[in-house]
């Protein structure tokens, strides 16, 4: 490796280039330098020992997904989500069973790659009405809401954020409207510890949707 020590560099030309040999990089007061270029709006990062490279620039802000409707089977799945992950917005709007049944709850399961899990929640969800309010609990999943008849229809959404990376433990809190049912809402907090990273989360109905209404979404970032 060559070295030059001086007080000052001149460029004759206006630009100074410093070109090593062969595979040889550059080194400048400790830090060496990538040898090729990186991609179109990559940043340089350090890995704390004098290496410079490029990566990508973090994503900023909420990816969105499309809107999904919920006219038709028993349950609606957003897979993919990738690594790294740590705030999910679950959007429901206009949600709505067939059946219309009182025990036909609307719900939100979490997964990872080995697939979406039933069971360990520690879920409690408040019905405030007008007329009385009731109290709930869940293992299987976060249950949003239950329908009071054949009109509910609900929107809301469900926060649901990473609290411990080390044992994938996630926190929903969520609130929920039944738009045919004046006065009704659901409120609600739980959490639930995976077997690995988060992956996916599943939002289902007990029996099966109405074919008419209703739509999901998601925001992660």
């Amino acid at each position: 490796m060559s070295t030059i020590i001086t007080d000052a560099v001149t460029a004759l030309s206006g630009n100074l280039a410093l070109l090593p040999e062969g595979s040889g990089v550059v080194t400048i007061d400790g830090l060496t330098y990538p040898a090729a270029d990186g991609s179109a709006n990559q940043l340089m990062k350090t890995n704390g020992s004098g290496v410079l490279s490029f990566v990508d620039a973090p994503s900023a802000g909420f990816t969105q997904s499309a809107s999904q409707a919920t006219t038709s089977g028993t349950s609606v799945t957003f897979g993919s989500i990738p690594s790294g992950t740590k705030m999910i917005v679950v959007n429901y709007f206009d949600v709505s069973s067939d059946a219309g049944e009182s025990d036909d709850g609307l719900e939100l399961t979490i997964g990872d790659a080995g697939g979406i899990e039933t069971s360990g929640y520690i879920s409690m969800r408040a019905q405030l009405r007008s007329s009385a309010n009731v109290i709930f609990d869940d293992t299987s999943n976060f249950e949003l809401s239950d329908h009071l008849d054949v009109t509910s229809s609900f929107r809301g959404s469900c926060i649901c954020t990473l609290q411990d990376a080390a044992t994938f433990r996630w926190i929903a809190q969520w609130q929920t409207m039944d738009t045919n049912n004046a006065a009704t809402v659901n409120v609600g907090c739980g959490s639930k510890a995976l077997s690995a990273e988060l992956t996916q989360v599943a939002l289902q109905i007990s029996d099966a949707f109405d074919v008419s209404t209703g739509s999901i979404s998601i925001m992660f970032q």
